[in-house]
């Protein structure tokens, strides 16, 4: 069995040391920010548990106890989550704790409805969601299937071993770690994926990788199209300013894509890169776009040399923080199939093969 490597704290562990903590290998904490509908219910050690963690460098997560009885009230308990963790940098999800028997009476449909509202409020604000619940809700109360399309997925089940492929396995509620008193629960990172990076290209030196294609890609704003970028070495778009436009081409190999209208539907795929071309040569129809998908054809000597790969995508909302990676169009193990939120206006777009 993999070694622990996160812990999860909320108001009952008090006065942790997480520099003992990351001595004795623990390398993640997920962090109660708080319960119910309310900013008032905000945990009272979620501050000092987040300063503190991330002062000695542990990768951070946070989680809300829910206690929605519907799906109004999953919206609201997002609002509130989303208004105590605000201004805070996450390397992990955030996820919808669903385990209070006083919800169980709901059924299957509406907490899986719950949980959707919750998550993609949530992702509406910039961040990665997740869902949290044991073995027992997720075979009886929430569609694991469906959620597990979407949403990060970390399960609870106190055994030898995960019954259900998960990103993070709470294995123990009474483990016992360094710098923490008494009892806390423990968790095995099974996809690291769910660390996902933030922060702005500046703060980001790309490895070059002369054996790996190059992609290069423009996007058009305030209609006009920016100069062209390649890889990661900037950013296309404008801080502030909406875009409306894509054009994507790859030096080997072939690349698909598509844009989503904010407000509208996907556009028709498209193949090529030239911004006189209206039908094939870039995404889009002029109109403000939410989301972006991509998909790289790996050629046969690429793949034989280096192995497949993917596109690598992000996008930014207007004046926000980038969403985390993308790739391909993949879903499940937090990925949506595509880069953006819906409703959502982007400004910023980054690519590169991976």
């Amino acid at each position: 069995m993999k070694k622990v490597n996160c812990i999860d704290v909320s108001t009952f562990q008090e006065n942790v040391d997480f520099k003992k903590v990351k001595e004795d290998g623990i390398k993640a904490v997920i962090i109660r920010a708080g319960y119910g509908r309310e900013t008032s219910q905000k945990d009272s050690q979620f501050e000092t548990h987040y300063n503190n963690a991330k002062a000695e460098g542990l990768k951070v997560g946070a989680y809300w106890y829910s206690y929605a009885d519907s799906v109004s009230d999953a919206e609201k308990e997002a609002k509130a989550c989303i208004a105590c963790i605000k201004g805070k940098s996450f390397d992990m999800p955030i996820y919808y704790d669903l385990e209070d028997s006083s919800q169980t009476y709901l059924g299957k449909s509406t907490l899986t409805a719950i949980a959707k509202k919750f998550c993609d409020t949530v992702k509406k604000s910039g961040y990665r969601a997740g869902v949290y619940a044991n073995l027992n809700w997720f075979s009886n109360y929430l569609d694991y299937t469906a959620l597990k399309k979407s949403y990060s997925i970390w399960l609870a089940q106190y055994n030898v071993t995960n019954q259900l492929e998960c990103d993070i396995w709470q294995n123990s509620s009474t483990g016992k770690i360094n710098g923490v008193n008494g009892n806390v629960d423990t968790n095995i990172i099974l996809n690291d994926n769910v660390f996902g990076k933030e922060g702005s290209p500046e703060t980001e030196t790309p490895k070059p990788d002369v054996s790996k294609p190059n992609v290069y890609y423009k996007v058009r704003c305030e209609g006009r199209w920016l100069p062209e970028v390649k890889n990661l070495e900037d950013y296309a778009g404008l801080t502030g300013k909406s875009i409306t436009d894509v054009a994507i081409k790859v030096s080997k190999g072939s690349v698909k894509y598509r844009v989503h209208v904010k407000g509208g539907e996907w556009l028709p795929y498209v193949t090529k890169y030239n911004t006189e071309d209206d039908i094939n040569g870039y995404a889009g129809n002029g109109k403000v776009i939410d989301a972006v998908e991509v998909y790289y054809g790996t050629p046969s000597d690429i793949a034989e040399s280096t192995g497949y790969l993917k596109a690598k995508y992000r996008v930014c909302p207007v004046n926000g923080s980038y969403y985390s990676y993308q790739y391909d169009n993949e879903t499940g193990n937090g990925q949506d199939g595509y880069a953006g939120a819906f409703g959502v206006s982007i400004d910023k777009l980054q690519i590169v093969l991976s």
